[in-house]
Parts: structure tokens; sequence; C-alpha cells
């Protein structure tokens, strides 16, 4: 098959298995540097995955917990606080792939209106049915909005379980105000601060790296107004305008292709277990989950707990200094 950015066959193998040791053929199109699996997933498979299967292989549950909830809301919270910029003033907002509906409540409490929609039946059952939030049971090709509908349209690690990413992306700018602005937020391709045997798996068919993932916007007839990465190097985001539309042109940085094999090739499990963050991320991620409990036995249901960090000036599980902060039940 051939690149979904750039249309070439030309493509090099990556890796042969998934995070689990199973068949898994990923290759890196030599033109641009877009990593994606080959064959794809037929499109039946595809749907029917995502709508039953995802979030109970890729969560470890069928219906949103207590704690995946207070994680969600506080990614959900540094999200909106980084991106505060981009959405001031922008009242009609579409939350592409919205779980259980953690950004979306945000987005209430902060007073923009926020609809979403999620393929998966009991996720987004459970945001409309617990949350009274507007969230749909569908996903990007299904969806019938009218055009110039929303300000803006967010998609927080969404854009690499699609087989068409810059089909998706095309149609969604129908879906904005002609200055409205999508926010796409990804996996780093680059990103060196996990294990490289998870690197690959069924619900990721694309991988990007900045480069490509704004290519992939201004193909689909957008324009790269902001770029960021995450601290760590594990997570990217492009914003997206409408406001200077590229005309489906776009640009690849030569030698990307290259880079971005020779980060795949050395990023190894030699180079992982000798790095001591490698070694210090299980007494972080310990000492997170015993403050998780403390809060979730104080809240007790998934319900409590996104009630109260959605309520308008509601604070952080945790505060930076990782101290509780939630308010008195």
């Amino acid at each position: 098959m051939s690149c979904n950015l750039c249309d070439s066959l030309d493509a090099d193998v990556v890796s042969e298995i998934d995070r689990e040791g199973r068949p898994l053929r990923s290759v890196i199109c030599r033109a641009c540097g877009l990593v994606r699996t080959d064959p794809m997933p037929s499109e039946s498979r595809i749907e029917e995955y995502y709508a039953r299967e995802y979030r109970r292989s890729y969560k470890g549950s069928p219906r949103p917990t207590a704690r995946r909830v207070l994680r969600a809301m506080e990614v959900a919270r540094d999200r909106h606080e980084r991106l505060k910029p981009h959405l001031q003033g922008r009242q009609r907002v579409l939350d592409v792939g919205a779980s259980s509906g953690e950004f979306l409540q945000v987005l209430r409490a902060s007073g923009i209106s926020a609809a979403g929609i999620e393929p998966n039946e009991a996720y987004s059952s459970w945001a409309r049915d617990h949350l009274g939030l507007d969230v749909a049971s569908t996903d990007w090709s299904r969806a019938e909005f009218p055009a110039g509908r929303f300000d803006a349209i967010t998609l927080f690690h969404v854009l690499e379980h699609l087989a068409d990413p810059v089909g998706a992306l095309r149609r969604l700018a129908e879906w904005l105000t002609p200055d409205g602005l999508l926010v796409v937020e990804v996996p780093n391709v680059e990103g060196t601060c996990g294990s490289p045997r998870g690197r690959f798996h069924f619900a990721h068919l694309h991988h990007f790296n900045l480069v490509t993932l704004g290519a992939a916007g201004e193909r689909a007839g957008l324009s790269v107004a902001w770029r960021h990465t995450s601290a760590d190097g594990g997570n990217i985001t492009v914003v997206l305008s409408r406001r200077a539309a590229s005309a489906g042109t776009f640009t690849v940085t030569a030698g990307n292709h290259e880079r971005v094999a020779r980060l795949l090739r050395g990023h190894t499990a030699a180079r992982h277990y000798l790095s001591p963050r490698t070694w210090l991320r299980p007494l972080t991620k310990a000492a997170r989950h015993l403050r998780e409990t403390a809060v979730c036995l104080r809240y007790r249901t998934a319900e409590d707990v996104a009630r109260t960090l959605g309520a308008p000036g509601a604070g952080l599980p945790i505060d930076r200094d990782d101290r509780p902060a939630l308010p008195a039940g």
C-alpha cells in the first residue's frame, strides 16, 4: 500500500512484531518518513475493534474507573492550560475521540460550549448518562455536522489510530469556521521516554514526528500555526488553521526519513535500560499510584471524581508539589 501522506510506495521495514511479540509489520516511507502499519487492517476490523474492544484491551476496563477518570482529568486540565491562548474566544468546540468526556468537562467549566464524538459505546454512553455531556457514539467518518459548525476541533491521541489520517483532517476541516483551528496531539515517533519494545501495537496505525504531522495538516488544506513537544519528548501537538489554507501542498524536511530511521535504530533496549530515567520511572509511578489511591478512596466512584474535578474552580487532584488538592467532600 502507498503512504497516506505522500503516496510513495517506497518503504523500509522497521519492525515485524508488536509490543506483545505478535506479528505486526511496520514500515517507514523513504520519501517522507511517515511510519505506518503495512498491511493495514480491514475497515470492518478497525471499526469493530474501536467500538467494542479498544477500551478493554488498551485501558484494562470496559467502562471508566475512578483511577482512570482521575488521571484523564489531570491530563485534560494540563491540555486546557497549554491551549488556552489558542482556544480563547472560541465558543463552539468539538472533541473527536472524547472518551469519557474529561476534556469536555474542563471546557464546560470554563464557559465553552463543547460536544464530542466517541466510537466506544460504553465510554460515550457513560459520559452522557453520568455527566450529562453531549457525546455521540460515532466516529469522524460517520458523524454529520454542517460546514462551519465549530470554532475549534480537538483530537487528542486519535490521528495515530486512523487508517486515513489525511482524509480525516480534510473532513474535519470542513466543519470549521473560516478562521477555525484543528488541535492535534499524537505520540512522538522520535520519543525515547518509553521502552522500544512498546513502540508498535495494533491500535496505532501511523506514527508521526513534528515534520510529518504538520505535513499531514498541510496536505489536508490547513496551515501550521503552532508546534509543541512535551517535556519528556513523548508527545507532540500541532495547531492547524484554516485562515491561511495550504491548497493541499505540503513540505517535508529533507532527510526526515533518515532522521526517523536513525532514531528508531538508536533507541535500543540496551540504551533504554542503561538510562537512569528508566529506573526512576517505576518509583514515580508507585508514588503516583499511592496518591491516586488516596483520592479514589475519598471519592470512591468514577462519577464522583469526574463531577468533583469537573466543577468550575476545582483544583487539580495532585498539585505540582504533590500535595492533595481536591476540595473537601
